[in-house]
């Protein structure tokens, strides 16, 4: 590229439209490979191959599935790739001019392909016994793999005498930011093969360097220099270097584009940039050349799509005020659907809008959502019928920023609608007065978003929780229509919410977390009791909205069978006067409650003293939110311990009888106006649609649903794919400007960001490219915790899946030979490899000859042979000592394969530590921070609690969120101990129970990540004891995960930062810091040491000697003072 083109110039070439190259249509080029005069590239999820001057491109793969990474090899003959042919995505080989693809590996994912060596061998990455990336080279013919001797490379290239490996260590792997700088920055290194020193760094560290392109700067018998990827200068572009790492030559200079991918054949080199791809040939030192490149095709994934399974895309439900449809949300699309046979409305809105949130109207003849059809999510309103035009209602927020919108709630009387944004505000809007003056402020949340939860009967007070000074307690409020006041009615002391107000306008009910009886063991005293739980802490509760009001719930007493008698005595003169005058009854006239009839008149709220006068109903605590009321009975949703939720009811008296159950699973509900109809969507069995009722709102669920079920699951949604990409794109940048933590965006322009990448929607083919394209954009602001995945692709074709059998294998003359068998904790059969099991009885060496009765030796790999077996018995005979035998075993998923290979390394790294510190020293490895990791924390942790040292490995954590959890039981400290009466001898213990005494190290890497590194951070800035290893990723800004596009794509945006006590930000794009640096070098790791773990166990080591666990003996015993 001319050093001398400007930004601007760049970003047209990118944009370009339009194409000289035949009549076909110009896409997004991705992945580009070069050998000769031909160019090989990724673009609607195919591979392609257009000559190095452009023109009108061939398309070579037609699959459903992506095929994508293509690599050619060194005579042009054979093209390398990954592809979903067979289900999950495996490395492939076809003929470089098209062909039938064979397949080469058996692993389930996780590849990337590299090139090949000069033998004919494709490199790739992928998984190996350690965690982390592999460098693997496998020969094209036999299928043969081998592992380079190398551990942490994120790519590779050989040298062309096949001497040199050069290689990429680390690089983010998931994250998109630009001009990264944390522990995981990509690094280039060389190793000489030719002997057993270790590998060294090629370039200086500092910057972003990777994709190493070994080439001969002035041919053949030049001297060698090796071109990579740089973000030295602030953009990635394209340098080199001489094999000795100097003499850095930078080739192209762009500016705010980066050059995302790149192969070399030779010195001429091909790139991704924008859209396009460009030429350069580094001997020459050309300028680059922009490739016009033409596709042709029918572009199936272009084409007006028809969505049959709307349940995969269910977002909200609502049910009408008059109890007869319900308002369902899909795919950003709105319809109302009744029972049976009713005619579906599908509500009219452009083909690039998403609609969100959607409520009736109190006449049911209207329909509120919040809707994008502006370019930003206002609330619009359509007729219920599906008639007509909607029409906007909101426009923007007032002397305010506009921001993400989330709860709707539209008054009973009509007038009004409620909405709450991700600003924490809530508005009021006059749906009788113009926009925009139409819309208010009425209440502002100082720390997280609130919850609108109902409106009084007479539309005269709404209700709603917000956390006020504590950030996990809501405070119920009533905002008063009449005077504009808002009025707190409960304290920061407990959370409370989900209230509903009676239909007699007398009681407000509510949940509030108020219940603190533990639930298991009460007690501190034990193994592994760990601290109290409770697991019910929500109790209900009313409050009476004028004085003098009597509990529905209180018990009989005798002043109030008083009050009530003489009300009936009351009522039977009122009867006999009617009957003597019985022209003053009215034709209509019936005997009913007086608040019976919906839009009498309601009773005022007397605000004063309201929080006063609370009572508690008598029902069990429980995990209780969602409270509706009907007048008869109040509705709740509750929450079991194991997260199944039931919809349950109890009688509004005094009988004091249990909670009726009405369903289980229950994923919303909705009650009508009148209370007299129930609304109920309740989860079914994994993949089916949800099931969705109308029904009679009474305690139990009549016996036959047919004619109950609202008919939705024949719902099918036409899209436009290149229009919902336009919205979706808009849609991720609106979430990262509302959501990122940082309002002013690191200093980023985000409307010049949106105006630079929009315009390349026009170019896409295919949903993977839209993910690039929205990595890119997000890149722009450096921050981590940025990954985006496409939701709705075009599905392959489902094939059986693979299983495994816990082992790695290689080829034997008569099968396949048993090189490693995963170990396990022997205490735990249940994690154990399928060829572990006692009744197996197989071992390393022996050789696998059938299954199922099927020859193994000629099967390309045993896996193929157990494809669709998970889960199954399985016949195996295996030579074993020079004898066969047969065996049954029962292999496991991939997902579970992979887990025992992890649980292999993890393992390994426990036994080397107990057998180094002699018994003295404990280890305990979190692969990530959650829920399964903090039952690894228990279990490990507390069976070490009388080591003398111990070793938390939080190397490749992939973070999660309970790191004080862990750090709360680091900081316990015996201040105690307890001496029994011991027969036995037995020592004391200490108080307060179950703590760790000893020294303790945590060790670190580049790949501990988010939660990982905050943990590591806590752990040293309360001075538990040295961090040990590499600096970390530098993921220190968190986010809840809540962003989802329309088709369910992922688009995290990180929202919530860390900062010290004076206020400094924490770990974001830098990482934690060891206080021992340690390198595990790669030819070292690669052939199984750990320098990094030795390390820690001289640091324990050395630290117990210097300063030992003191022994506690007790003194004499106390004897009674006698005179």
């Amino acid at each position: 590229m001319p050093r001398s083109r400007s930004a601007a110039l760049i970003a047209a070439l990118c944009l370009s439209g339009v194409t000289s190259a035949g009549a076909g249509t110009t896409g997004f080029y991705r992945q580009p490979a070069i050998k000769g005069e031909q160019i090989y590239l990724v673009a609607e999820g195919d591979l392609w191959r257009v000559g190095t001057q452009g023109g009108d491109a061939q398309r070579l793969t037609t699959h459903n599935g992506l095929e994508s990474q293509p690599a050619v090899s060194p005579d042009g003959q054979w093209l390398a790739f990954t592809g979903q042919y067979d289900g999950g995505t495996e490395l492939y080989l076809m003929p470089a001019a098209g062909g039938v693809p064979k397949r080469l590996t058996w692993e389930g994912g996780g590849m990337r392909v590299w090139g090949f060596s000069s033998a004919g061998e494709v490199l790739y990455t992928g998984l190996d016994a350690r965690p982390g990336s592999q460098l693997f080279a496998i020969d094209m013919k036999t299928g043969q793999r081998r592992a380079l001797p190398v551990g942490q490379a994120s790519d590779g290239a050989l040298s062309a005498d096949g001497k040199t490996l050069y290689f990429t260590r680390s690089g983010l792997r998931g994250d998109n930011a630009r001009q990264y700088r944390g522990g995981a920055i990509a690094r280039l290194w060389s190793l000489d093969l030719a002997n057993r020193a270790e590998a060294q760094p090629l370039v200086a560290e500092g910057n972003n360097d990777r994709r190493p392109m070994p080439y001969r700067a002035d041919g053949a018998d030049g001297a060698e220099r090796i071109a990579f990827l740089s973000d030295r200068d602030g953009t990635v572009n394209l340098w080199s270097v001489d094999a000795k790492g100097a003499d850095p030559r930078q080739h192209t200079t762009y500016k705010g584009w980066d050059i995302r991918h790149a192969a070399a054949d030779g010195s001429r080199v091909v790139y991704a940039l924008g859209a396009d791809l460009y030429v350069i040939d580094l001997a020459k030192r050309d300028a680059a050349r922009k490739l016009d490149i033409a596709l042709g095709g029918d572009f199936d994934q272009m084409r007006e799509r028809w969505i049959k399974k709307p349940q995969d895309f269910l977002t909200d439900t609502a049910f009408a005020p008059n109890g007869e449809r319900v308002l369902l949300t899909a795919r950003g699309h709105l319809a109302t659907q009744g029972v049976q046979q009713l005619r579906r409305a599908e509500l009219p809105q452009p083909v690039d809008g998403r609609c969100r949130k959607g409520e009736f109207s109190a006449d049911n003849k209207q329909v509120f959502a919040f809707c994008d059809f502006s370019g930003e999510m206002e609330v619009w309103r359509f007729a219920a019928n599906g008639t007509g035009k909607p029409e906007r209602i909101t426009h923007g927020a007032p002397n305010a920023t506009v921001t993400q919108r989330r709860e709707l709630l539209p008054s009973p009387d009509g007038r009004w609608l409620a909405h709450s944004d991700k600003e924490g505000r809530i508005w009021l809007t006059d749906l009788k007065a113009p926009a925009p003056a139409n819309t208010r402020e009425i209440a502002r949340g100082l720390l997280d978003e609130p919850r609108l939860h109902g409106w009084s009967p007479d539309g005269q007070a709404l209700a709603w929780s917000m956390p006020l000074r504590h950030p996990d307690r809501h405070q119920l409020q009533l905002y008063n229509m009449a005077q504009g006041s808002t009025h707190t009615l409960t304290t920061d002391r407990y959370d409370s919410g989900a209230a509903a107000f009676s239909p007699d306008g007398q009681w407000l009910y509510f949940a509030s977390n108020r219940n603190f009886a533990t639930t298991g063991n009460p007690s501190p005293w034990g193994d592994r009791n760990t601290g109290p739980f409770f697991g019910f802490r929500s109790k209900l509760y009313a409050l009476a909205l004028q004085p003098g009001l009597r509990s529905p719930f209180a018990p009989k007493d005798e002043l109030e069978s008083a009050t009530e008698k003489k009300a009936d005595e009351q009522r039977a003169e009122d009867k006999k006067a009617t009957d003597k005058n019985p022209t003053e009854r009215k034709p209509d006239d019936k005997e009913k409650k007086p608040d019976a009839k919906a839009g009498a008149a309601k009773p005022t709220i007397q605000f004063e003293g309201v929080a006063a006068r609370l009572h508690e109903l008598p029902v069990p605590a429980g995990n209780y939110r969602a409270l509706r009321v009907d007048g008869k009975r109040l509705w709740f949703l509750d929450q079991d311990l194991d997260r199944k939720t039931q919809l349950k009811s109890i009688a509004i008296d005094n009988q004091g009888g249990p909670a009726d159950i009405l369903a289980s699973d229950v994923r919303d509900y909705g009650l009508s106006a009148d209370g007299k109809k129930l609304m109920v969507v309740r989860n079914q069995a994994a993949g089916a649609a949800p099931e969705v009722l109308i029904v009679e709102a009474a305690p139990k669920l009549p016996t036959d649903l047919s004619k109950l079920q609202v008919r939705w699951t024949d719902w099918q949604i036409a899209t436009q794919p290149r229009a919902e990409w336009k919205q979706m794109f808009a849609d991720a940048w609106r979430m990262h400007r509302d959501h990122f933590y940082d309002s002013a965006m690191h200093g980023v322009d985000w409307l010049a960001m949106r105006a630079k990448y929009e315009p390349l929607v026009d170019r896409l083919t295919d949903r993977f490219e839209l993910a690039e394209l929205m990595a890119q954009m997000v890149g722009e602001l450096g921050a981590l915790h940025s990954q985006v995945a496409p939701g709705d692709i075009r599905p392959a074709p489902e094939e059986p899946g693979l299983a495994g059998l816990g082992a790695r294998f290689s080829r034997a003359p008569d099968g396949w030979r048993i090189d490693a068998i995963y170990a396990a904790d022997p205490e735990l059969p249940a994690e154990a490899s399928p060829l572990a099991a006692p009744s197996v009885g197989l071992k390393v060496g022996d050789v696998i000859t059938t299954v199922n009765g099927r020859p193994t030796a000629d099967a390309p790999h045993l896996l193929e042979l157990l494809r669709g077996q998970a889960g199954r018995q399985v016949l195996i005979e295996a030579r074993q000592a020079g004898r066969s035998v047969l065996r049954i075993v029962t292999p496991v998923a991939q997902t579970r394969e992979n887990q025992l290979r992890y649980n292999d390394w993890r393992f390994s790294r426990a036994r080397a530590v107990e057998a180094a510190g002699q018994g003295r020293i404990g280890y305990v490895h979190l692969r990530a921070m959650g829920a399964a990791d903090i039952a690894d924390f228990v279990r490990e942790f507390y069976a070490a609690t009388d080591r003398d040292g111990l070793i938390i490995d939080v190397r490749y954590n992939n973070g999660g969120n309970i790191d004080s959890w862990i750090l709360e039981k680091l900081l316990r400290r015996a201040w105690a101990f307890w001496q029994p009466r011991s027969p036995g001898g037995a020592g004391v213990y200490a108080n307060m129970q179950n703590v760790y005494r000893g020294h303790t190290v945590v060790l670190m890497n580049e790949d501990t990540y988010s939660d990982g590194e905050t943990f590591a951070e806590g752990f040293k800035r309360l001075k538990l004891g040295p961090v040990i290893g590499k600096r970390s990723s530098g993921a220190g800004v968190w986010l809840s995960d809540g962003n989802r596009l329309i088709d369910n794509g992922i688009m995290r945006a990180a929202e919530s930062g860390q900062v010290d006590a004076e206020g400094r930000f924490l770990i974001e794009g830098i990482g934690v810091t060891p206080d021992i640096e340690v390198d595990n070098p790669p030819r070292a790791t690669a052939m199984g040491q750990d320098a990094q773990l030795d390390a820690a166990l001289a640091e324990l080591k050395r630290r117990i000697a210097a300063e030992p666990v003191k022994e506690v003996k007790p003194g004499p015993y106390l004897r009674p003072v006698r005179p």
